[in-house]
Order: C-alpha cells, then sequence, then structure tokens
C-alpha cells in the first residue's frame, strides 16, 4: 500500500519558487532543505517530513534545473557589461509605471553584478588561502627532505665507519676477544663465551685505562731474585710444600 502524500508535487513546486524568490533572493545556493521543510511544516503542511521533500524526483529536478541556471547566469552577469542607452530607454519606457518596472528590472541585474561579484571575491579569497596552506605545506617537506636526505648520509657514513671498525677487530684483535668486544657494545650476539670478562678488564686497553709512563728500576740483581720466588711459589704450587 503506498503511503499517504501529505502535499501534491504542483504545491510543493510552487511553494518551491515562493520560497526561493522571498528567502534566497533567488538563489538557488542559498537554499536549505531543513529550513525549507520548516516552511513548509509552519504554513499549512505540519507532517511533511524532510525525507518527503528529498526523495520527491520533481523538487530535485526543479532545484537542479535551478542550480545549472543559475551558475550559467553568473557567468554571463560577470562577463557581460550592460551599458545605460539613455535615449533609447526614455523613448521604450514613456510612462512612469514603464520606467519604474524598467528602473527596476536595471536594479535586479546590477544586484546579481554584485552578488556575483562577492561570491567570485569569496572564492578567490579561499583559493588564495589554499594557496598560502599549499605552500607551507611544500615548505615543510622540503625542510624534512633536507632532514632526511642529511640523515640519510649520516647514517651511511656511521655505517661505513663500523664496516672498518668491524674489519679492524677481525684482523687486528684475538677473534675471541673481538667478539667480546662487539658483544660489549651490542653489535653481536652470541650467548657463548671463550674470553672472561677479568680478564678483558685486565688485558684491555680502554680510554678509562691509567697507563704509566715510568723508566723500570728493577736492578737485575732484584730481577734475578724475583724469578727465583716465581720458581719456588710453582714448586710449593705442584708439590703442596
Amino acid at each position: 500500500m503506498a503511503r499517504k502524500k501529505y502535499i501534491d508535487n504542483q504545491e510543493l513546486l510552487s511553494l518551491f519558487e515562493h520560497y526561493l524568490l522571498e528567502h534566497c533572493s533567488n538563489n538557488p545556493r542559498l537554499f536549505k532543505i531543513p529550513q525549507f521543510g520548516n516552511y513548509l511544516r509552519s504554513n499549512g503542511f505540519p507532517q511533511v517530513a524532510d525525507t518527503t521533500i528529498r526523495r520527491n524526483k520533481e523538487f530535485r529536478q526543479a532545484l537542479n534545473d535551478k542550480l545549472e541556471l543559475f551558475e550559467d547566469d553568473t557567468y554571463q552577469t560577470v562577463i557581460t557589461y550592460k551599458t545605460l542607452d539613455v535615449e533609447r530607454f526614455l523613448m521604450t519606457n514613456r510612462t512612469p509605471k514603464a520606467i519604474k518596472s524598467a528602473l527596476m528590472e536595471l536594479n535586479n541585474y546590477y544586484k546579481r553584478v554584485v552578488d556575483a561579484a562577492i561570491e567570485y571575491k569569496e572564492e578567490a579569497n579561499k583559493l588564495k588561502t589554499r594557496v598560502s596552506e599549499l605552500k607551507n605545506e611544500v615548505a615543510q617537506l622540503n625542510e624534512n627532505n633536507t632532514e632526511i636526505k642529511e640523515q640519510t648520509a649520516l647514517n651511511k657514513e656511521l655505517l661505513e665507519e663500523n664496516k672498518k671498525l668491524r674489519n679492524l677487530l677481525k684482523t687486528s684483535l684475538y677473534p675471541d676477544i673481538a667478539n667480546e668486544l662487539l658483544k660489549e657494545e651490542g653489535l653481536l650476539k652470541s650467548d657463548q663465551q671463550l674470553v672472561t670478562k677479568k680478564y678483558l678488564s685486565e688485558n684491555i686497553i680502554t680510554s678509562d685505562s691509567k697507563i704509566s709512563f715510568e723508566k723500570h728500576t728493577h736492578t737485575e740483581k732484584q730481577t734475578i731474585k724475583s724469578k727465583i720466588f716465581e720458581i719456588k711459589d710453582l714448586l710449593d704450587n705442584k708439590t703442596k710444600y
């Protein structure tokens, strides 16, 4: 069963024309369905919903036609300059009533010119703002691109330096010691440990190591005596004397 119509198409289109003229200055761009719906509900059609208006095919077609015509008319208004031929105007409009009607028509024309100019100016301002925003975005992207290039160059330099240092460790150090040093720096993952941390701390020179440059003052006699004690300690350890 079809739904009951709370307003017929002819009434809807007639009220649409009246509303557009009285409340939107005949500018379909200013037309909004919610406001038009309130207008209908306040003027004898309380049960007409906004969805009913939107779904009406004839109404939608009428609105689209108005928009297309307005776009074309606005464009023509902007590009066309209408001069006033005073003599022809007076000859064509001889009575006060005719002059009044012609002046009203002329006034409406210039109103459309002003409205169109304002609209295009607002659009131009929006475009200028958008252009400025895009320029700022481009500048930011260029800045980010420069930072990325600098970081990439630095990363490449560090990778090359790291490669050289790893090669140096592999060729100039005992492999197991080199591996332990790499593990300490987090550059090598391995659970196997062949060199103790104590050995590393006692036998590897680091930036914190203290190096003595004092001359060795032991005499040959002291050296021989020291060796004797070392041999005795070795024998004691072996024979448990």
